[in-house]
Formats: structure tokens, C-alpha cells, sequence
């Protein structure tokens, strides 16, 4: 599973975010594809910079003054966002990620989304950090993004509404229900479209997952800082843990059934969803010999189970307790042997194949049709599977 790790010790902004990002790809690539967004006289600038002797990319919009407005609506972002020549699911995560935005800004300033100017999210450099953000998830292909908490600062900036308090009140608004914590860093270090970013595409927050790291990228912020001054990004593959299932065994000791029923048994709990049934002799009480009668199913088809149990045994009671199953990932194939075509199940640990087997209804035809026995049959069989998949 491919995992991208956002490490947010100095916070996060559009341009730090893009910055970071371009390390895991094609960087030329990626300047065609921004150069498709549905905006005049803009251009972009990739550079590179020391923060405290980190080496970090940095990430510029560059645009023509008289062009560069700064009151937009939703309606006016959107439009840009589909008129621009890009992928669908670009655009959907570049208009899912200034819906936040609007929604925070309304909700502040007591109106609708819809009625929400834009202000400095509104501007030319916004605009493309937003959308480049998204063109660049889409060149990761992330199956899972993870964040760390991000660090909330303190002090006041100045905006189009006059001085704000950091976090400003879209930000704020937006940091709802992700985990932050306390930096003693004074002014802005998550800006409303970090926030933005964070809060529609990450899925879930904490350290860093155990992964494999393939690659690294440190974005630079603009201000100089005690503590670097960069975004971190990682992006690797995570080891798919199959977690296990919960299951229910159901079982009783029988010593006084006619044993000719218990075919008329396997066939009922079988029919109403047991995964497995079998029988172990035992000695019971009075020294009598007995039959432990096991049934496994999972928790939904526990108490019809234990109803047909009742029904058709002579058992007064039930026992029944959860227990954990891991089982491994299987598939089939069809294998065309020197004996014709036999299915072949396999099983996967981690991913990788571990084990193969012929089914053994398929080797049973082989053997009635050839006439050669059933182990003959069997070994050269699996002795060809163990060619094609070993």
C-alpha cells in the first residue's frame, strides 16, 4: 500500500505543500499540468533554499498585478477549476478543498458558502497552490495519506478584515476535529489553505506508519524560523496487516444419539452458514464414550446454529465463546497440466505466494477418467504447479 506522510513540525501552507511534494515526481511533468489551469499570466518558479542547513524546494506563483484579483466567490473558483484542462478527479479535489474553505469562511462571517468572498485564498498564487496540490496527489497515487498533529502558534496577522489572532478564525474553523498541539513559534505556520489541504485529503493522524521509505521532499516556508522551517513529506509502502477475524465456536458433548444422524446434522448447520463442523471422541462422565460436536460460524449465524443444535440432538446445553482467525489471502487459477485443467488454489502471506494446491475434486476426475491412482495423480500435479508458480 503506498502511504504519503505529511510531517508538519513547522506547519503547513499551499506553497510548502507543493514545494515538498515535487520531490516525488516528475517536476517536468508536473509544470505542464499546472500550465492547464484556466488562469491568465501566470507562470511558476521552482527553486531551492537552505533552512537551517536543511536543502528544501520552494515554490513561487508568479503573475501580472493587474490580473491578480483578490475577491472571488465559489461559483468563480469553480468555474476556473472546470474550464482548466485537467483530470477529473484534479478538479474534484481542487473544488472538495475550497468547499472547506468556504464553508469555514461562512461560518465565521455568518453567511453562505456561496456568499463568501475569497479574499488572499481568492488570489492567483492560492488558486494554483490549491489546484497544483491536487495535481500532484493525483501523480502520487496514494492509496493512504497520514498526518501528524499539526502545531498551533500564536500572535495576530494582518488581513483583509484587519489584524487577526493565529490561528485565523478559517483556520480555526477548519482545525476542527484534526489533533494539534501548543508551538511557541509567534505568528502564522498554518495558513487557511494548509488547513484546507490537511482537512480534506488526509485520512487519518498520527506518527509516522511502518512503512518502507522510498522517497523524501522538505518544502520550504517563507520565514526564517528557530526550528526549520520546511515541510516534510514521505511517501513508501506500508506492510498491509490483515487483521483477524472474529469467529464463534459452538460446542457440546453427546453420548446418547443414534450416530446415523449426524449426516442429517453436518447438512442442516452447513445450509444455515457453519464454516466448519467436525466431531472428536471423547470419554465423558461415568466414564461413557462420547462425541464433542464443534461447530465454527461467524457471530451472526451464532444463535440460529445453536437453534438447529438443540433441535437435532439430544443435547440439554451449548457452549460458546469468540475466538480470533487469521487466515491468508487466497485466489484460483486454472493450470492446464499434462492431464488437462485443474484448479489451483493459492494462499498469500504479506502478498507473497506461499502455497499452492490442486483442488481435490479435479485430481479425484483425473484419476476415475486415467485410471491411474489418486497419489499418482496428486504428486505430478503438484509437481507441476510447484514449475509454474515456485
Amino acid at each position: 500500500m503506498k502511504v504519503l506522510y505529511f510531517d508538519c513540525f513547522a506547519g503547513i501552507s499551499g506553497d510548502m505543500t507543493i514545494a515538498s511534494l515535487l520531490s516525488h515526481v516528475d517536476v517536468e511533468e508536473f509544470k505542464k499540468k499546472v500550465k492547464k489551469i484556466a488562469l491568465d499570466n501566470f507562470d511558476i518558479e521552482i527553486g531551492e533554499t537552505q533552512k537551517n542547513s536543511i536543502s528544501a524546494r520552494t515554490f513561487k506563483v508568479l503573475y501580472e498585478e493587474e490580473h491578480h484579483h483578490h475577491h472571488r466567490h465559489m461559483k468563480d473558483v469553480r468555474e476556473i477549476i472546470e474550464k482548466s484542462d485537467l483530470e477529473e478527479e484534479v478538479k474534484k479535489m481542487s473544488i472538495e478543498m475550497f468547499e472547506k474553505l468556504a464553508e469555514a469562511e461562512a461560518k465565521v462571517h455568518g453567511k453562505s458558502p456561496e456568499e463568501v468572498h475569497f479574499h488572499e485564498v481568492g488570489a492567483v498564487d492560492s488558486i494554483v497552490d490549491i489546484i497544483g496540490t491536487a495535481i500532484l496527489i493525483d501523480m502520487i497515487k496514494p492509496d493512504k495519506i497520514v498526518s501528524s498533529p499539526l502545531p498551533v502558534s500564536s500572535g495576530f496577522i494582518k488581513t483583509q478584515h484587519g489584524l487577526m489572532p493565529v490561528p485565523a478564525p478559517a483556520t480555526a474553523e477548519l482545525l476542527k476535529g484534526i489533533p494539534v498541539y501548543k508551538s511557541d513559534i509567534e505568528g502564522e505556520i498554518v495558513t487557511p489553505t494548509g488547513a484546507a489541504i490537511v482537512k480534506t485529503l488526509v485520512n487519518e493522524f498520527g506518527g509516522i506508519p511502518d512503512m518502507t521509505i522510498n522517497s523524501i521532499g522538505y518544502g520550504a516556508g517563507t520565514k526564517d524560523l528557530e526550528i526549520p522551517n520546511v515541510l516534510r513529506t514521505y511517501v513508501g509502502e506500508e506492510e498491509v496487516k490483515k487483521k483477524p477475524e472474529s469467529l464463534m465456536i459452538l460446542e457440546t458433548n453427546i453420548d446418547d444419539m443414534n450416530p446415523e444422524f449426524y449426516q442429517y446434522l453436518f447438512e442442516k448447520l452447513f445450509e444455515n452458514g457453519a464454516l466448519d463442523v467436525f466431531l472428536i471422541p471423547i470419554i465423558m462422565k461415568k466414564q461413557r464414550p462420547g462425541t464433542l460436536i464443534t461447530v465454527i460460524c461467524e457471530k451472526e449465524n451464532a444463535d440460529k446454529l445453536k437453534e438447529i443444535i438443540f433441535k437435532e440432538t439430544s443435547t440439554f446445553g451449548i457452549r460458546y465463546y469468540e475466538v480470533l482467525r487469521h487466515k491468508l489471502d487466497r485466489d484460483f487459477s486454472i493450470v492446464e497440466t499434462p492431464y488437462g485443467k485443474v484448479r489451483v488454489k493459492k494462499g498469500y502471506l504479506n502478498g507473497k505466494l506461499i502455497k499452492a494446491y490442486p483442488e481435490y475434486e479435479d485430481v479425484k476426475a483425473i484419476a476415475e477418467k486415467t485410471g491411474n491412482s489418486i497419489s499418482d495423480i496428486y504428486r505430478n500435479v503438484i509437481r507441476h504447479i510447484d514449475l509454474l508458480f515456485f
